[in-house]
Parts: C-alpha cells; structure tokens; sequence
C-alpha cells in the first residue's frame, strides 16, 4: 500500500512448434513449474548437453514461459573429447552411468577419444487403443504430429491397436532468479495454472462507495483495511466489515485483509522481538481470518527497525504456518529498493519471498510527499528497474507489482524555489488539466504525460497517472511474468482505467 504519512529465444532450425503455456496474450494465468524430482539440470538451450545454467531441487517453483520440442524428438549422440568420462558425460545430459552403459552396451566404463555415444531419452509410452489417431495423441500430450512421426519412424499415419508410440519429452522454458532463462525436460516438472491477481486495496469512502469501488469485473481480490498493531493488551486492533467480505465473495472475489503497523518502530520491535506475543498476534489473526472467511491476508509492515529484521521473517512464517491449513494466503507488502535502512534495509527480500505466497512491491514513491524535488510518483524506469531488483531474490509469479492510482502536483514558489506537493486522485488530476484547458505532453524520460501551469508566482507540475501510465504498468508485469498488480487504491482511478487495469 501507500505510504499514508504524506510522503525466449526462438530457433526456428531446432524446433518444430512453440506451445505457449499462459492462456491467451493477455496472460490472464501463469504456469508454474514445481520441481518433482531430487534434481533437475536447467540447460541454456533446449538441448541436452548445452551449458546447465543451474540445478534446482525438488519443490522449486518457477513460471514457465515457453514450450518447445528442442532435440527430445530426435536421436542425441555424443563424441567423446579428451578429458570425458562417463560419470562427466552423465552429468552432462542430466541421465545415469547405468543408463549410458546400457544404451551403448557398455560393459566397463571405458570409453576412448572420437568414440560415438548414445545418450538415452526418457519418453512416455502410449499404448494405442481404438479410436486413437496422431492427432489425437498430439492433443492429448502437447505434441506436434511431425514430432511423433519422426521419434517413432513412422511410415504411415494409421495407428494399429496396442502399438507402442514413445511421446517426445518436450523442454520447458522457466524464468529464473536473476533475470535468468533456461530449458528444463517438461517430465521434471508439475505444471499448474495459476490466476494472475488484479487486485485493489479499499481506504477512501464509506460503506456505500466501499460497495461500489469493487463492483469491477476485471477486480479478483480486495484489500480492506482491517487490523493493525496497537499497544494495548490485545496488541491488535480488529475491524471486521462482515457485509463487505459477503459482497465481495458473492461477486467471486477474493478478500485479503490488510494488516499494518501504523508505521511505528517502536510499537513495531516491542511485539515482533517477543516470541510469546508474536504468537498472541499469529492467534488473533487466524482466529479472525478463520472465523470471517478470508481468503488471504496483506501484512503491510513499513518503517520497521532493522534490527527487527530476522524478527519480521520469523513472524511472517510463524503467520503462514498458522495460516497453511485452512487454505489462507499470506502475501507482504515491500519498497522497491532503496538506500533507507528503516523503509528498505529492514526487509528482508530473500526469505520472505520463500515463505510468503506473495511479495507485493509497492511501485511508488519515487518522489514522496515532502519531497524537496518535484518529480513522478513512479516513472516507468524507476519501477522496471524495482522489479529487476526484487527478481534477484524473488521468483517473479510470486511477486505483484503494486501501481498508483493517484499523483501528486507539485507546487514551486518561483520566488523562494521552496517545492510543496498535493496528493490528487487521477480524477482530480483529470479535473485540473480540464479546468485549466491544460495538454498532456509526453515526457520521454519518465514514460508518462506531464501537465504544468504557473500561477499567482507559482509553478505547477503532474506527471500524469491515466490510462496510459497503467497501461504501460501492466506491460511490466506481463513481461516480467509476474503474478499480479495491486492498485492503491480503488475509488481512485478515473473509468477508463478498467479497460486496462487487467490481465483476461
């Protein structure tokens, strides 16, 4: 949330088809690939016995962005170099010694210099029943016609009833940590679809508009502001609005509420350095999140001591622990980068990314309220360049991107050069340029329009939040593969917003 307190390569010679594992362009939902074996080579080309970028374990998880036959449907063989041993060339292609020996009828483990060898593959087996075709099989399995054919030698497309047909074990692209890409067999993997999040926190307005700002389609998870952390013997504070939750699972939304720490370190390192009253709060809010129906919780903790940092992992897990069994998210509220120990040092990125569900990154504020220079709430490079940061530590489908819905219009005594600063909503930003008959200009430095004035020996200047700025904010998060956007906040934005504001 806000801070309140003002402030592929494609080579077209190796491979048949590309199956793209997102449905549709707009990619409405991520594949995620969850590791399911001990080990699993990542190769730097869909091919065995390319460079291995990295070795995951069992259980990581990583979007998959791309689908492709590589050499699965082919023979793979190898010339042996000076310096190979068959434990080396195992490794290598990501197969067992016993398995090298067997396919080249190896009875020791000599090998010798120019000396061709078979590497095995590993194919799925589909014994043909009635009814079956080629193309059937190549629905069925994700798989190109052409690619059947030539693994299995085929010399006609009539299929005989129990034939063997091997299935190619096509290659898996995954986006890694770092920016990082690489190939990995689509057989090591579990592959599930995952929703990208669109989701908006609620602050400004009264129950009734509370109603009416959700009321968008495209919206699939709201974030009421509903506990925070007190001094007082209960150390939470708790406002459950019960109708809003049933409104919003009525219109097939998710409600994560919001939980913050009122921006307070003090208050802050008194309960996390505590295990008994971590454990306190942990209690209170599953109780709470249990008994109102919740389907996640935002922990939205800023201006933490850095000395509670070990603590805050340690209470986020303590959270999910709690959280796990009764189905409830858990995602976390974190600046993008910067130098302040208090606003950024204090989080620890990493480790919380391996507990949360989410990781939610607020893209604002660059130039915060109070700032001594005027300048855009989030230009467009400064947040492209947050989420490469974060996509150091964090996989990038668990990591949301949370875009402003507001501006600030800066105001510049040309006398005195003092800079003051407005918050304003995209709506009152819209009224400002329409009322002083003000042209957006295209500001190519920050990606955004930009709108100034002077007045009375004062200067005006907003670098526009509109459609386009969102637009553009969306465009980040698809090709980054992120798991979603948050908007702070909803009531905020002007109509057209929603035409953008998606991912179906």
């Amino acid at each position: 949330m806000k801070k309140i307190f003002g402030s592929f390569i494609v080579f077209c010679l190796l491979f048949v088809s590309i199956f793209p594992d997102n449905e549709g362009a707009a990619g409405k939902t991520l594949s995620i690939g969850t590791i399911k074996v001990e080990k699993a080579h990542v190769y730097s080309l869909p091919k065995q016995g390319s460079t291995i970028v990295s070795v995951l374990k069992k259980g990581e998880q990583y979007p998959v962005i791309a689908t492709v036959a590589g050499d699965s449907a082919s023979s793979i063989m190898h010339t042996v170099a000076s310096g190979n041993t068959l434990r080396i060339i195992a490794d290598q292609y990501g197969v067992k010694v016993a398995e090298l020996q067997k396919a080249n009828h190896l009875k020791t483990m000599r090998i010798s210099v120019g000396q061709k060898l078979k590497i095995p593959q590993h194919y799925t087996v589909h014994k043909v029943v009635s009814g079956d075709t080629l193309y059937k099989l190549s629905v069925k399995y994700g798989v190109t016609v052409s690619d059947l054919t030539k693994l299995n030698n085929l010399k006609t497309t009539i299929l005989t009833i129990r034939q063997k047909i091997n299935i190619p074990d096509y290659y898996c692209q995954v986006q890694l940590l770092g920016g990082k890409k690489g190939w990995v067999k689509k057989s090591l993997l579990q592959q599930t679809a995952k929703k990208q999040i669109v989701m908006g926190w609620k602050y400004n307005g009264s129950a009734d508009t509370y109603m009416k700002q959700m009321n968008q389609p495209n919206l699939n998870v709201v974030s009421p502001r509903t506990y925070s952390l007190n001094n007082t013997d209960t150390m939470v504070s708790v406002s459950v609005d019960t109708k809003y939750i049933e409104a919003a699972h009525a219109q097939g939304k998710q409600v994560w509420p919001l939980f913050g720490n009122r921006f307070d370190p003090v208050l802050t390192d008194s309960i996390l350095s505590d295990p008994e009253k971590r454990a306190k709060v942990v209690r209170t809010l599953r109780d709470s999140l249990v008994q109102s129906g919740s389907d996640g919780i935002n922990v939205d903790f800023e201006n933490i001591h850095i000395k509670n940092k070990r603590d805050y992992v340690r209470f986020i897990g303590e959270l999910k622990n709690a959280l796990q069994p009764h189905g409830i998210l858990v995602s976390v509220d974190v600046t993008r980068e910067n130098g302040d120990p208090f606003w950024s040092g204090s989080l620890d990125r990493k480790n919380l990314g391996k507990i949360a569900d989410y990781i939610i990154m607020m893209g604002y504020d660059e130039h915060w309220g109070g700032s001594p220079v005027a300048g855009s709430v989030a230009s467009m490079p400064w947040t492209k360049e947050g989420i490469r940061l974060l996509k150091n530590d964090v996989p990038s489908h668990k990591i949301i991107l949370g875009v402003p819905f507001y501006t600030r219009e800066w105001v510049t005594n040309l006398s005195t050069n003092n800079v003051k600063s407005i918050d304003r909503t995209m709506a009152e930003a819209e009224q400002i340029i329409s009322s002083k008959g003000l042209v957006k200009v295209w500001d190519k430095k920050t990606k955004q329009n930009y709108v100034e004035y002077t007045a009375n020996g004062e200067k005006h200047q907003i670098w526009v939040e509109d459609k386009k700025s969102i637009e553009l904010r969306m465009d980040i998060v698809r090709e980054n593969h992120l798991g979603g956007a948050a908007a702070w906040y909803i009531g905020s934005e002007t109509p057209d917003i929603w035409g953008v504001y998606h991912f179906n």
